[in-house]
Parts: structure tokens; C-alpha cells; sequence
């Protein structure tokens, strides 16, 4: 039930912070951008059974390819914590984003997230991230 309730959250998290480059190349509406490879992740709570190098992109208001040129890019970012759930600001990002980011088991980015602006606030330019099995 918990690993549910997390996939979940991270899915719910992807699509709501989905608003990221609109200087950088602008698409309109959301998209689904595919998949790209990028760093290991371990799924918390599964005891290391569920693990990958897939990470499942969206963007709105953002091409495509610059959502998964930051996609590879932040994904082997180490965050601070490992509080499963807790989303932690990154850095690296396009310039004039906010970026966070949820830890897998290790600390390392499991799911994360741009947008123009603050993350208190509603944007119509961002892109989102998350790690797919298989």
C-alpha cells in the first residue's frame, strides 16, 4: 500500500509541476515526452527489488527535447535528504526555473520537476520527470 501510495504521490507530483521553458524552446499544452536513461534509481521501500535507468518525461508549455535534455541532466543530482515523499529544491536547471526533487532509497533523484517560478505558484511552463521500471 505504501509503495502505491508513493508512485502515487510522485505521479501526481510529475504532472502537477509540469511547467518549464518557455524561453528555451515552447511547446504548447502537455505532452508526453517518452522515456530517456539516465541515472541508477532505487524505489524506496522495496528493498532494493525495484530499480532502473528509465525515467518517464512530461512537459507543458516546453518542448520536449529540452524536457529531456533536463531530464538526463538532473538525474544523477544527490539530494540532501532522504525523506521519502519530501520533495527537495535542485539546482541545474534552465535559467529563470525553480527545480525539486523526490529521493529514492539512496538520497539520489527518483522524481523531479521545473517550472518558471516559485513552486508556491501555478505555471504554464514546466516539465517533470519520474523513474519507470522495466
Amino acid at each position: 500500500m505504501r509503495v502505491v501510495l508513493v508512485v502515487l504521490c510522485i505521479a501526481i507530483s510529475a504532472v502537477a509541476s509540469s511547467s518549464a521553458l518557455a524561453a528555451v524552446g515552447q511547446a504548447d499544452g502537455l505532452s508526453v515526452c517518452g522515456n530517456v536513461v539516465g541515472a541508477k534509481w532505487v524505489f524506496p521501500n522495496t528493498g532494493g527489488r525495484v530499480t532502473g535507468t528509465k525515467y518517464g518525461v512530461t512537459a507543458f508549455g516546453v518542448s520536449c527535447a529540452v524536457a529531456k535534455q533536463y531530464a538526463i541532466k538532473l538525474s544523477s543530482t544527490k539530494l540532501p535528504g532522504k525523506l521519502v515523499g519530501h520533495s527537495f529544491p535542485i539546482t541545474g536547471g534552465p535559467k529563470g526555473y525553480t527545480c525539486s526533487a523526490n529521493p529514492d532509497a539512496n538520497g539520489k533523484l527518483l522524481a523531479g520537476s521545473c517550472q518558471i517560478g516559485p513552486k508556491s505558484a501555478v505555471s504554464k511552463h514546466g516539465f517533470s520527470w519520474g523513474g519507470r521500471p522495466g
